[in-house]
């Protein structure tokens, strides 16, 4: 009797012994979804806001530290128990409550695929017509775009990393060579940006913020790419994550760093193609921005999308990747990428995905001790994590605390809410909140009978 196909796409657990990725295949995976045009801005916005070049490699030295290591200790309960993230909620905020945790996470998720989405559509666009003289078709181009992501996740979670792992190589050899082009054809004068004093307080910290909540979403639910990870263990996902995250973040910081320098010009696309020697390296840029955009999204956006719909409106996975890109189309990416509110926006999400991510990791590794019960993760009548009608008060009331902490200080909005709210929910839960809440409930169910 043959052994019946294990579903890597859906919800149940993956047992270590079916999951398709190696920590090799992971690196590779990472490094297609760091290398992108977001985190090569954080380089150029930074240097023109004001900091100096010292203090943007420590933004960028800090912030790629800061997101390989959050990746990697709230990876543990994919890698342990093979549980996607919108399961993992469960043992915090409730059966029901994971739900509306993982609406926060998808909104910016669908925002930034169709960021993705539409930054790969520019650079066609500015391509076609600086090579060929075609004329203006950023429309058509995003919406072709958008077909091709539904066309490689269709099928699921192996495509995807086949796709990521095998494309990597060739996205970091272009990488290589727009460092030579830089180095070759930019006019790096150092000087100007090395001897102004910047700024060590407020301005160095929210950049610092800004970059981190650039995965604010990633860290958050690594565990939906851990749980394809083999062997589950520690070692593996400290590995995968640091190899493949830091590496890649901190290269792409600093070419946006040198491409300002060398062009003073804040957008990454338009300072590489001010550097082009000939023609075909237009080609050349047009091929490394659609594939590193599309391979990002694939992972940080079409993967945690198409796995929460399953759960939200009980879907197949196919009708969820294609509902992910519907409604990365409805954000309207050409206007929201280029509103002067946008990194208000970032910092407005960042508020709570903070808080969030402080709720996760003081109830796993503080509460739990790294220990979950997933039989009671997928009951949703009964159990450990039913709390007060499917909803933990614990986790909501230290949410709503963080995120006001976050929004009184909204430019540093991530660094403040993560760690205010991984306090308020231990003193929370040591209070016994979630039990006077239940216990309330059902004694007032006795009295009404």
């Amino acid at each position: 009797m043959s052994k019946k196909a294990v579903d890597l796409n859906g919800l149940n657990p993956i047992s270590e012994s079916d999951r398709p990725m190696t920590w090799k295949t992971y690196v590779l995976s990472f490094w297609s979804t760091a290398i992108i045009i977001q985190v090569m801005a954080i380089g150029t916005f930074l240097l023109q806001g004001g900091l100096n070049i010292y203090q943007v490699i420590a933004v960028g030295v800090i912030s790629g530290i800061l997101v390989a290591t959050f990746c990697t200790v709230n990876s543990f309960a994919g890698l342990k128990y093979g549980i996607p993230f919108i399961i993992q909620l469960r043992s915090s905020f409730g059966y029901r409550g994971a739900k509306v945790a993982y609406i926060l996470r998808i909104v910016p998720a669908i925002c930034w695929y169709g960021i993705g989405t539409w930054l790969g559509a520019l650079a066609i666009n500015q391509v076609m017509m600086t090579l060929f003289n075609l004329p203006e078709m950023k429309f058509p181009y995003f919406f072709f775009l958008t077909v091709v992501h539904i066309f490689l996740s269709y099928r699921g979670i192996k495509d995807i990393t086949w796709f990521n792992a095998t494309v990597a190589t060739v996205i970091c050899v272009i990488l290589i060579y727009f460092f030579y082009l830089i180095l070759v054809n930019g006019q790096l004068d150092f000087t100007k940006y090395t001897n102004i004093p910047g700024s060590w307080g407020w301005l160095f910290f929210g950049g610092i913020s800004a970059a981190t909540a650039n995965w604010a979403t990633v860290m958050l639910n690594n565990s939906d790419l851990a749980r394809q990870l083999r062997p589950g263990n520690g070692k593996t996902s400290f590995l995968g994550n640091f190899a493949g995250i830091i590496p890649p973040w901190i290269s792409m910081v600093f070419i946006g760093l040198l491409i300002f320098v060398a062009t003073g010009n804040d957008d990454p696309i338009a300072g590489l193609m001010a550097l082009a020697p000939n023609p075909t390296f237009g080609i050349i840029l047009m091929i490394f921005i659609i594939l590193a955009q599309i391979t990002s999204n694939l992972t940080t956006s079409v993967l945690p999308a198409a796995l929460a719909f399953q759960d939200l409106f009980k879907m197949k996975w196919t009708t969820g990747v294609i509902l992910s890109a519907s409604l990365s189309v409805v954000t309207m990416p050409w206007i929201l990428f280029s509103s002067q509110w946008f990194f208000t926006f970032q910092n407005i999400y960042s508020s709570f995905l903070g808080p969030i991510l402080g709720i996760l990791l003081a109830d796993y590794w503080i509460i739990r001790k790294g220990k979950l019960n997933p039989d009671h993760l997928y009951n949703k009548e009964s159990g450990a994590y039913r709390y007060f009608k499917g909803f933990s008060p614990a986790a909501f009331i230290a949410m709503i605390l963080g995120a006001l902490v976050s929004f009184s200080l909204l430019k540093v909005a991530w660094l403040v809410g993560f760690p205010s709210t991984f306090v308020i929910y231990i003193l929370l839960k040591k209070s016994g909140i979630d039990e006077k809440f239940q216990s309330g409930h059902v004694e007032s169910k006795t009295v009404g009978m």
